[in-house]
């Protein structure tokens, strides 16, 4: 039995699919397995797979069913009770696998696994992502939402889980198209411990096609979160994480020209945890929303960070 499995899901990601195999298999720790799940692909991603004749590879190839069904097959596929997610389009530096086993050897007490990670543009660029973390080795998170206000402190492609976990809290909710894995980390770390290590071991490719997060997001189903924050009505953390995703999508609403969503979850934001450059965006325009988002993608590719807080 590998001590790791290792899921990719994949969807239209040929362009991509090479170098992120590839970047499996360069791994220094090699006990691993590695699932592909081809989630209806139109694209050759899976003639891609077939390439590949590494006996740690498994193909599984399915109808499309969406990404929450695609990773959740490929977990209950897995030999292993430890499972890294890396989706089809990033990266992992060599040393990814070795620092996920080290946090689980040094942490026994933690169900949850994340590293650093920074965003890779298609111009070359690389961002460090802003995060509200001052420890800089690997520890268990006392705070995960306040640590995850800015931006979150792990993505899918730098996470690990056990499998007892993700049994424990159902896996990814197949109803949910946008903010699935932010959802699973509510629910993740609301009943086990995380251990992170700052470390960069992995690159998330931004602006990329067909990215959930490059489509509209009044096109997809974000999570509710109002059981979520009345079961947890006194964590405070999770109570402001949540309100700033709320305000993030509202931004996203009415910038698509959704309105009838937009004042809809504006009546359920609670805008006193957001400062005054947030309120003014949430209230401002929307052809300057479209300005600032436009000035900020520009920036963004050349390696500069515009953010509202």
């Amino acid at each position: 039995m590998p001590k790791i499995s290792v899921v990719i899901p994949i969807y239209n990601k040929a362009v991509y699919l090479q170098q992120t195999i590839q970047s499996v298999l360069a791994q220094r720790f090699t006990d691993f397995e590695l699932i592909l799940i081809n989630d209806g692909s139109t694209d050759h991603s899976l003639a891609i797979l077939k390439r590949f004749s590494d006996a740690r590879i498994r193909i599984i190839d399915q109808e499309n069913q969406g990404l929450s069904q695609t990773r959740n097959t490929g977990v209950l596929a897995s030999q292993a009770d430890l499972i890294a997610l890396l989706d089809a389009d990033d990266l992992w530096l060599p040393d990814h696998l070795d620092v996920l086993i080290k946090l689980r050897n040094s942490f026994p007490e933690a169900d949850l696994f994340g590293t650093g990670y920074e965003e890779f543009y298609s111009t070359a660029k690389l961002l460090k992502p802003r995060l509200n973390l001052k420890i800089k080795e690997a520890h268990l998170v006392t705070d995960y939402f306040d640590a995850s206000l800015y931006q979150p402190l792990i993505i899918p492609s730098g996470m690990a889980f056990t499998k007892l976990s993700f049994l424990a809290i159902e896996g990814f909710n197949n109803i949910i198209t946008y903010s699935e894995d932010v959802d699973f980390l509510i629910q993740a770390n609301l009943n086990f411990r995380l251990a992170y290590d700052p470390k960069i071991t992995c690159r998330y490719r931004s602006d990329v096609p067909n990215q959930i997060s490059s489509q509209k997001k009044s096109e997809l189903q974000a999570p509710a979160f109002g059981a979520i924050l009345r079961a947890n009505s006194e964590n405070q953390s999770l109570q402001k994480y949540i309100q700033f995703k709320r305000y993030f999508l509202c931004i996203f609403y009415k910038t698509e020209g959704r309105l009838d969503l937009y004042y809809k979850l504006k009546k359920k934001l609670d805008s006193s945890v957001l400062n005054k450059k947030q309120r003014f965006l949430l209230n401002a325009p929307r052809p300057v929303l479209i300005v600032i988002r436009k000035a900020k993608l520009f920036l963004l590719r050349r390696g500069f960070r515009f953010t509202a807080f």
